[in-house]
């Protein structure tokens, strides 16, 4: 019995611990693998409530910032695509504000050849458009029944419209007094007034016939929108309406409540302008007068007023054409002043910027100034009626 061998009892004691050590040190894994794991986890959620939360503020602060941008645009300046009537942009690096002025010593662009029927002469023009793309005055050769092209620095123009006489046919014009061209400068827009009273189309290129796009209407001044829509102020009903492809009577936007002096009133309006923005600046003559209506608006407000007040009687007599600068000062020709004047908004005066006060035929001397236009580089045109020519203003940069 002594002699029996007994378990060893410090072999089981150290398998134990070893045992004991495997579990713990596999507790001790995992526990690091959880820890790691929690870790991503955290760091995951963290990330995306970041990335959340930023795309979150984003969208709430873009339409913050388009508003404001909008707004100081709308109140800071009133970039027209601006030219003549048309809405074409100046030059980047011109502004023309209330400060410009223009170089006196104007040169003659047209005409200027006395009065006549020569294609080196006009007769009688009232409206121009200047296309900026192909260096052209087209003027509204009244007195000769046509449309005339003149390249700038040319000595003669080219007849483009008209030509054949007066008469009702699609090839006549009887009394041509505003020309453009349209927003892709296909063909060119006429307002053969008065007697005729329509509105013609005349393409430029592959000579399709012409075509009397509006008729029985007493047109005067045209415009066109960055939209390409025309704009005609109707001097029968006393009124501006704008007309896109396809209408059959087009849209009143300014008067149209008989002819009368209240602010939803015209009276005979003439030439007009329409900023990028679609305000109308109009020529109310016979109200001694220059009007803007905003997009939409049932009235207009006064731009440059026949007698502003009893200490300032500043008339205004029959103003015959408006163009408008960035900055929305409105430069007006009148019937009753050979000068052409600049009105500042809230006036209570118009300033000179071209012209003399007396007529005579100098080169700065005007007989019936009549429609106005801008050039891309801020150049001033004056159509000089009685004198049969067009003069132009170099801008002073100086």
């Amino acid at each position: 019995m002594n002699n029996r061998v007994e378990p060893d009892e410090s072999v089981e004691v150290n398998s134990n611990t070893t045992r004991l050590r495997a579990i713990y040190e596999h507790f001790q894994k995992r526990k690091l693998i959880w820890i790691i794991f929690f870790i991503v986890l955290i760091v995951v959620i963290i990330l995306v409530s970041t990335i959340t939360a930023t795309m979150k503020k984003t969208k709430r602060e873009k339409p913050s910032t388009t508003t404001t941008t909008e707004e100081s645009t709308m109140e800071g300046i009133i970039t027209s695509e601006l030219l003549t009537t048309t809405n074409e942009q100046f030059d980047s690096s011109v502004m023309i504000d209330n400060n410009t002025k223009w170089k006196q010593n104007a040169s003659t662009v047209a005409g200027g050849n006395m009065p006549g029927s020569g294609i080196n002469q006009l007769n009688g023009p009232q409206g121009i458009y200047i296309d900026n793309d192909d260096q052209s005055i087209y003027i509204a050769d009244t007195g000769n029944y046509r449309i005339v092209r003149w390249k700038l620095g040319a000595n003669n123009g080219e007849m483009v419209a008209g030509g054949n006489g007066p008469g009702p046919e699609t090839n006549q014009l009887s009394m041509p007094v505003d020309v453009l061209l349209d927003k892709h400068k296909k063909y060119l827009i006429i307002c053969d007034a008065l007697i005729n009273q329509r509105v013609m189309r005349w393409y430029r290129q592959n000579n399709p016939d012409p075509e009397i796009l509006i008729s029985h209407i007493a047109c005067w001044g045209l415009a066109i929108d960055n939209n390409g829509d025309l704009y005609i102020s109707d001097q029968g009903k006393h009124q501006v309406i704008r007309w896109r492809e396809g209408d059959k009577e087009g849209t009143v936007v300014a008067g149209g409540h008989e002819p009368g002096n209240r602010f939803d009133q015209l009276t005979q309006p003439m030439y007009i302008f329409v900023d990028k923005y679609h305000s109308v600046y109009i020529a109310d003559s016979m109200n001694n007068r220059v009007m803007k209506w905003k997009k939409n608006a049932t009235e207009g407000s006064l731009v440059a007023p026949g007698q502003v007040s009893n200490v300032n009687p500043n008339s205004l007599v029959q103003p015959i054409s408006v163009i408008v600068d960035q900055m929305g000062n409105a430069y007006v020709s009148t019937f009753g002043n050979f000068q052409i004047m600049r009105w500042s908004p809230d006036a209570t005066a118009g300033v000179p910027v071209a012209g003399e006060k007396i007529e005579v035929s100098g080169p700065t001397q005007f007989l019936m100034p009549n429609d106005l236009s801008f050039d891309r580089h801020g150049n001033l045109y004056v159509v000089d009626m009685a004198h049969g020519r067009i003069q132009k203003f170099d801008i002073d940069r100086g």
